[in-house]
């Protein structure tokens, strides 16, 4: 055993200009971009709730037409609802967009930095830093859970060098995003006996909030909840679709890779690495949401857990190093070039989206039918929904069944558009209603308005 370690070339040691630099500037500037020039919806149902939190003096507990009918709705995420209110009424949402933008910067940061310090195989190393970068872009939002990319390192950074220091993290946290009972199962898996105090008390710390325990219940009762699947992308099984199944393996390749180029396990054996790990594999299956732990822990865990017995490779890993930078890079780029920028009249800055100005008149008012209700925020719904939150989620289940079935089988759309008693048609997809019944008044970008004849 010995002999063969004596055998075996040293690892590469990093330098100041590791290749690794080049790939957490260009996950970094993609994450930035994709923050201050949004894509997302939510910070429209963050305004919302924020809004009316501070009007009312507590948190929001309903929401009308919620997926989650059972019981009354709990504003996990009230105090980045009460920051989206406040920033926007003053003028200065940027600077929320800015410390979303350094949550992913500091995630990325923390991965290229773990591989360094668990003397990742330089390789390696280049795709796990890449891994994340591209994982960086799917996941950089303005809305509350973009802000676990820093919360949860800072909480493992915490937990190895001041455990006393995550009561207040994990306080935070309980206000900031319902995933805060990650940080709880990461602190239990890596626990000594100085540690059991302040994980107990940081268990605590998360019962302030202004729904104490009851926060733990409903974040369970979420988790639990087959029907979100329905409803929300994110809490899609990996294996349902093609893309969701690239997405978990993108996030587990550092460990496809590290099997190709030979492994051993280190000594001592991080146990509670590998269960963390195999816990985010088994919840990414089951929710691909969850990659994100993945994409954030792999290399703490993975470089803990392993050696390589790869030798270094300086040619081949500044080449992989260039390829993944450009990825990153056009990956960024393809996502503006996808949807227009456009002006964000509601935050005063610009978003990914769609102008949807010159169309409003046609629909205000009327009973409209969309096969895609992610422009739902922009349409009147039937009954007076206008949907100005954004939130997907407040339409019926069977309106989003339907439009989901018009805009993946447009031969099926017809008689689901007639049962409708639609006046409007806001489409996006392949759909062509008669020209019978429907006149084409007006195109919004990518959204086509039909209104029915008379």
């Amino acid at each position: 055993m010995h002999s063969n370690d004596a055998s075996m070339p040293r690892r590469t040691r990093y330098g100041v200009w590791t290749p690794l630099l080049a790939l957490a500037c260009a996950g970094a500037v993609a994450a930035l971009a994709e923050t201050l020039v949004p894509g997302d919806l939510e910070r429209y149902w963050l305004a919302r709730a924020g809004e009316w939190t501070l009007a009312h003096g507590r948190i929001l507990e309903t929401l009308q037409g919620s997926w989650y009918p059972s019981r009354l709705w709990v504003d996990q995420e009230w105090l980045v609802a009460v920051a989206t209110a406040w920033t926007r009424a003053h003028g200065i949402y940027v600077v929320l967009q800015l410390l979303f933008g350094a949550s992913m910067i500091f995630g990325i940061c923390f991965v290229a930095l773990e591989t360094v310090r668990t003397r990742t195989h330089p390789l390696i190393a280049c795709a796990q830093v890449a891994v994340t970068g591209i994982g960086a872009i799917f996941f950089a939002q303005d809305r509350a859970q973009t802000l676990v990319w820093a919360l949860l390192p800072a909480t493992i950074v915490a937990w190895r060098k001041a455990p006393w220091a995550t009561v207040p993290l994990l306080a935070l946290w309980a206000n900031v995003h319902g995933s805060f009972p990650v940080a709880i199962v990461w602190m239990a898996l890596h626990l000594d006996r100085r540690r059991v105090a302040p994980l107990v008390v940081a268990a605590v710390a998360t019962l302030a909030n202004p729904l104490g325990w009851h926060l733990w219940a409903f974040t369970f009762a979420l988790a639990r909840n087959a029907k979100l699947a329905g409803y929300v992308n994110e809490w899609t099984p990996a294996l349902q679709s093609y893309t969701t199944i690239g997405v978990m393996l993108l996030a587990l390749a550092p460990l496809w890779i590290r099997l190709a180029a030979g492994i051993r396990l280190r000594n001592p054996v991080a146990y509670g690495d590998l269960a963390f790990l195999a816990a985010s594999a088994i919840g990414t299956v089951i929710a691909v949401r969850y990659s994100l732990l993945l994409f954030l822990t792999a290399a703490s865990t993975l470089g803990n857990a392993f050696r390589t017995r790869a030798r270094p490779m300086p040619f081949a890993t500044n080449a992989t190093a260039i390829f993944f930078t450009a990825v990153i890079l056009a990956l960024a780029f393809k996502n503006f070039l996808s949807v227009p920028v456009v002006a964000d009249p509601w935050f005063g800055g610009l978003e990914r989206g769609v102008d949807f100005a010159a169309c409003a008149p046609l629909v205000r008012g009327k009973r409209v039918f969309t096969d895609a209700l992610e422009v739902g925020n922009l349409i009147e719904m039937a009954g007076g929904a206008a949907n100005v939150d954004g939130r997907i989620d407040a339409f019926p289940i069977d309106a989003i069944r339907d439009s989901s079935t018009v805009l993946t089988r447009p031969k099926e759309g017809e008689p689901i558009v007639d049962r409708s008693g639609a006046r409007v048609l806001a489409i996006t997809g392949k759909f062509q209603p008669s020209n019978r019944y429907w006149i084409l008044r007006q195109r919004c970008y990518n959204v086509r308005i039909y209104t029915r004849r008379s």
